[in-house]
């Protein structure tokens, strides 16, 4: 019945698309939509009911109508009981008691290793708190600072403090805590080195996991003993799937490029390795001539491929990405199998429909977004290209010129192939990474054939190199090598250039959508017009395309009409909007003011760790407001958790001006960021309480500490407290409200500054030194008398912040406290006279 059924709907031309438009609406209504399961499974229960009635009735309408419904249904159930099923009663997760806890669990996946730690995927069997031991399930990610000795298999017990996975919870952010719950991942935990961890037993995992772990080790060994850094953790990149390795300077410049997709392993390198697969098989078989007269040499060699490219995934360590792209690939191989390997659009169709089927939250991953646009592009795109090229070449019919005809043919499609994928794949690209290269098509020209076509193959021949012939594999490793430093260098140079990339605001949903109708309009236009010329054809298709580019005028129109709108709407605000950046353990603030003018009070930022918070939570924020130019860039006091995230703002946006108090740091991020204002030219101004009152769009900003401006060349670094006694102070006030931003000072200096200001009150007060108890004395909450306290703090920090007195203090003087911990973002919006108040984890924002 389901094959009747699914054959009415195969009736038309491209028969798995309606299905994988249905099932992907259904997954993204379902994860959009929570329902209780019981509704969803008896709302699938009819649909195939009258499904099952259509067939017997032969209603083909019906049937096929159905189906999509049915696709539908199931694409939004399948989503939540994935959900479900992930979290029983015994999850670790339900056990996180607060303090240090004794853990006891194999490691599941192989680790991850980055420059600077390792992480681990633990699946856990036994929790211990010192008085009784719970059996527990679920998997934890332990994070494990230059630890690289422990591997899949093995059964480990540490002690650490639990902790819920978690987002920063700001418009435009990266969704973490959805991400890692996509992996089975809720929970995370931290050792500070190996001596943390004892190894109590070995190989209890899977036995033929454990055997490719062996393999992977032995490969790791060849290639870590051959090459030197950073060809070495490319080769590993190429072969493993270990791209954390890679040092972060080497990986920005691939990004610059726009040439990293060669070193993840995704539908593209799986493609080559097939590619060469069936080359190398049809090569051999040729050679043999009972093979092509005993079997069809185009079925048995793609037959045969499939083999190649399994191993290959299963050596790469059958990451998800790395499933998804097998399982495209041999889809598409498959198709070749079965005679319908000009039926492409339908082969893509099913290959992402196997996939969510099986992995629904696929949907929301950036690298199945990529993968299948970048391939639809090139299938979409690129036959219509060349039919206008190739039909200019066979206009010249001069014998001595077609082999340079056939080459040039050659690559021309590669050249076109590349702008399909470029074009196909961008507004993607700049609404997940905001980032647009310059270099992408003459960098991937000499890049690709390089480090992809030539390399991926000697990477593939690696492997079985190393179980046959080990000398040969030392060899091979030394070859690509080479080649991987000449794509380095080719990548370094094409990087250096001025203006190789630049970052833009995220795109909204709807400009994709105009994108993406305008690019398939563009390109039918293109077609039409050459269709026209063939064809000579009269009024009517002519008068059909004078429609066609009137729409695509009036769509073009509407795409820039968006930003023009944009842009009026922020030069012509009328409103004072404050933004309480959801920076963890930190404090960042961005204001806009009347007339669009922006000012950021710190960005901030981590101690002894190598996340950028500026690029990862800043930056984002930022982009999503469409905010390329901050006026005024504030560094209250040069401590890590204010300083650290300013860098990446500096170095990347239009920063038109710097307020510091002149205190000087001997970090390192401090040298960075005094450079960068040097190198840039930025206008570095140094304020105090003597700068006086400055005007912007009509909101008037004050001064309150420090007294006088710190002079740098006279004043050494003083100690911690007196660092942050001297931060920035600043007052916002605009209309009858007023904002106050007094960064980390502590009870001595409020009471300075309590003595000195006659009208302290301020509607609005960001909570001194993100709620610690040493601030917010009773004098000072009493002469600001807020309204509204916000606190900046991390979740589940270090210093146990906010203090439960500060906390009950506020409420003692009836102020509304939020948090960015427990609210995320939390915007304040006044016109002058009254407040809007909205916070990101209530969907606010």
């Amino acid at each position: 019945m389901a094959f009747c059924c699914i054959a009415c709907v195969f009736d038309m031309k491209q028969p798995i698309i309606p299905l994988l438009v249905a099932l992907s609406l259904g997954i993204t209504a379902g994860n959009t939509y929570q329902l209780s399961t019981l509704p969803l499974v008896l709302a699938l229960t009819a649909v195939l009911t009258v499904l099952l009635f259509a067939a017997i009735s032969r209603f083909k309408t019906l049937i096929a109508t159905f189906v999509i419904i049915t696709s539908f249904t199931y694409g939004f159930l399948i989503i939540q009981v994935y959900d479900l099923e992930r979290r029983g009663s015994n999850h670790i997760a339900n056990h996180i008691p607060g303090e240090r806890v004794t853990i006891e669990g194999m490691i599941c996946e192989t680790p991850h290793v980055f420059p600077d730690r390792t992480e681990l995927s633990v699946a856990t069997s036994v929790l211990s708190n010192g008085n009784e031991s719970l059996p527990v399930e679920g998997t934890l990610l332990l994070s494990v600072r230059n630890s690289h000795q422990y591997r899949y298999g093995d059964f480990v017990r540490f002690k650490t403090k639990l902790r819920n996975i978690r987002n920063f919870n700001n418009p435009g952010g990266f969704d973490y805590k959805k991400h890692m719950s996509y992996r089975g991942i809720f929970v995370r935990g931290h050792v500070k080195d190996a001596s943390g961890i004892i190894l109590l037993r070995t190989n209890q995992g899977s036995a033929l996991k454990s055997y490719l772990e062996q393999v992977r080790s032995n490969l790791r060994r060849i290639i870590q003993d051959n090459t030197l850094s950073p060809e070495k953790e490319i080769i590993q990149a190429m072969i493993l799937g270990e791209q954390q390795a890679i040092p972060k300077d080497v990986m920005e410049k691939f990004n610059k490029t726009g040439t990293t997709h060669i070193l993840a392993i995704s539908g593209f390198n799986i493609g080559i390795v097939a590619f060469f697969s069936i080359f190398a098989i049809r090569a051999l078989m040729k050679s043999i001539p009972y093979l092509l007269l005993r079997f069809n040499m185009i079925t048995l060699s793609t037959i045969i491929a499939v083999f190649p490219v399994m191993i290959y995934a299963m050596i790469a360590g059958m990451g998800i990405s790395v499933i998804r792209a097998t399982i495209m690939a041999i889809t598409f191989m498959v198709a070749i199998v079965w005679g319908k390997e000009n039926d492409l659009y339908n082969t893509l169709a099913l290959a992402a429909l196997i996939i969510l089927v099986f992995s629904p939250h696929s949907l929301f991953d950036v690298s199945f977004q990529l993968s299948f646009t970048a391939v639809w592009a090139i299938l979409f795109i690129t036959p219509k290209i060349m039919k206008i090229i190739t039909n200019r070449f066979s206009q010249q019919t001069s014998s001595h010129t077609i082999f340079t005809q056939k080459t040039a043919v050659y690559v021309i499609t590669f050249i076109v192939a590349t702008v399909s994928a470029t074009l196909g794949t961008l507004p993607l690209i700049v609404y997940y990474f905001n980032r647009v290269s310059t270099v992408v098509l003459i960098s991937n020209f000499f890049v690709t054939p390089l480090l992809g076509i030539i390399t991926i193959p000697i990477c593939v021949a690696i492997i079985f190199a190393a179980f046959l012939i080990p000398s040969l594999a030392v060899i091979l490793v030394n070859i690509a090598s080479f080649l991987v430093w000449l794509s380095v260098v080719m990548v370094d140079f094409f990087a250096s250039v001025p203006g190789s990339s630049f970052f833009m605001f995220t795109p909204t949903l709807i400009e994709i959508a105009l994108y993406y109708i305008i690019l398939v309009m563009c390109v039918d236009l293109l077609d039409g017009f050459q269709e026209r010329k063939e064809k000579d054809t009269g009024k009517s298709m002519g008068k059909k395309y004078l429609w066609h580019q009137v729409v695509l005028a009036f769509l073009v129109i509407v795409l820039i009409s968006q930003g023009i709108i944009q842009f009026a709407h922020n030069t012509h605000r009328k409103d004072v909007r404050v933004t309480f950046v959801d920076v963890g353990q930190g404090n960042s603030s961005f204001i806009e003011f009347p007339g669009g003018k922006t000012m950021l009070i710190d960005g901030g930022g981590f101690h002894l760790s190598d996340f950028d918070v500026g690029r990862n939570v800043v930056a984002p924020f930022l982009w999503h407001k469409r905010v390329n130019t901050v006026d005024i860039v504030v560094l209250t006091h040069p401590h890590p958790d204010h300083l650290n995230g300013l860098l990446f703002i500096l170095q990347n946006f239009n920063v038109k001006e710097v307020w510091t108090n002149g205190q000087i740091s001997s970090m390192e991020s401090y040298r960075n960021f005094m450079n960068i204002i040097t190198d840039k030219k930025i206008l570095h101004r140094r304020v105090s309480k003597d700068t006086g009152r400055v005007n912007i769009g009509g909101a008037e900003l004050q001064i309150l500490n420090p007294e006088k401006s710190i002079e740098s060349s006279n004043v050494p670094e003083e100690n911690y407290q007196d660092i942050n006694n001297n931060a920035i102070v600043i007052k916002v006030t605009y209309g009858k409200v007023s904002y106050l931003f007094p960064s980390d000072i502590s009870e001595k200096r409020e009471a300075r500054i309590i003595a000195t200001e006659r009208t302290l009150n301020s509607q609005v007060l960001l909570v001194p030194h993100h709620g610690g108890f040493t601030s917010s004395s009773i004098p000072f909450i009493k002469g600001v008398q807020p309204e509204i306290a916000v606190i900046s703090c991390g979740a589940d920090n270090i210093h146990d912040l906010p203090h439960a007195h500060v906390l009950e203090r506020y409420k003692k003087f009836g102020a509304a406290v939020y948090r960015t911990d427990l609210n995320g973002a939390i915007c304040i919006t006044t016109d002058g006279h009254h407040i809007t108040t909205r916070v990101f984890n209530s969907g606010g924002m």
